[in-house]
């Protein structure tokens, strides 16, 4: 028969085991809760795979752009128009906006006055290219809008003769795969418009200095590279592939789209699909006009 001491201290032994197995579980979900924070906000999912990536931006897509409004009333003159400038040789330039997001660069470009060339605009994400297709309402002509989740991205060597990656190089794995696709897809003499995220954005993990920056862009084939600071967490960066600027043809996205079947270039583009010349694999469009690759 149990005495009434011990059964005090079987009850303070059971009271302190419920203890910390709370402190246990206070604990867990605090590491949980840094690790949703680190990975999920600050480094917007790079460490995960590009589904749940593209998961993430499809849920922040409608308010993406309230959190840069302010660098972007800058971007006309920080980015359209030095772009335009150093493609002065192509008067109506082939430009690749790689994660292109909400369609920023686009945008700013689309409303310059001397504006006559065409842009293809890549995201990993649906929903952020439904709400650029929302922007550049007026402006269908001059942008399509393709929707790809991996490297390579499906178009020929020396496509472009301007290739985009803006505040993107830091929630990807890494940066040297994309460097070398950009290098492959500009013509000799080609612009590249990317940046580079500063210390004060806080991702250390994913931030290289403005020297070793430069080393990758210098190993990825690039030279002529400049650095100028642009708002609080990224620099703008401006590099040149060798050679000397020989301006691609403008063509539709259909034409100079790879089929993933065949591997053949040019697809037949219908109201609601792109259809391959060759094997015949269609790729659905959304009705804001959207290409879904993937």
């Amino acid at each position: 028969m149990w005495s009434g001491f011990s059964l005090i201290k079987i009850y303070n032994l059971r009271k302190e085991h419920n203890m910390w197995l709370w402190i246990l579980a206070a604990i867990v979900l605090i590491a949980l809760f840094a690790l949703v924070d680190r990975e999920i906000y600050f480094y917007e999912g790079t460490h995960l795979s590009p589904r749940i990536q593209a998961w993430l931006y499809d849920r922040w897509a409608k308010r993406y752009d309230i959190g840069k409004g302010e660098s972007q009333k800058q971007d006309a003159e920080f980015l359209a128009k030095p772009l335009l400038s150093a493609l002065k040789g192509a008067p109506a330039p082939m430009i690749l906006d790689v994660a292109t997001g909400t369609g920023r660069l686009p945008f700013a470009l689309t409303r310059e006055a001397d504006f006559s060339g065409s842009v293809i605009a890549v995201d990993i994400s649906t929903g952020m290219l439904s709400k650029a297709a929302e922007k550049l309402e007026d402006s269908k002509e001059a942008v399509s809008l393709l929707q790809y989740e991996t490297f390579p991205l499906p178009f020929p060597d020396q496509s472009f003769d301007a290739v985009a990656c803006l505040e993107a190089l830091e929630v990807m794995p890494e940066m040297d795969t994309p460097l070398a696709e950009c290098q492959r897809l500009l013509r000799p003499g080609g612009i590249l418009l990317t940046s580079r995220g500063t210390e004060a954005s806080g991702r250390r993990a994913k931030v290289v200095d403005a020297r070793e920056f430069t080393r990758r862009l210098n190993n990825a084939g690039f030279i002529d590279v400049e650095i100028t600071p642009w708002w609080r967490v990224f620099d703008r960066v401006f590099a040149r592939k060798p050679g000397g600027l020989v301006p691609a043809s403008i063509k539709p996205l259909s034409d100079i789209l790879t089929c993933s079947n065949c591997g053949q270039v040019g697809m037949l583009a219908q109201p609601l699909s792109f259809e391959c010349k060759n094997c015949g694999k269609t790729l659905s469009v959304s009705d804001s006009g959207v290409v879904q690759y993937s």
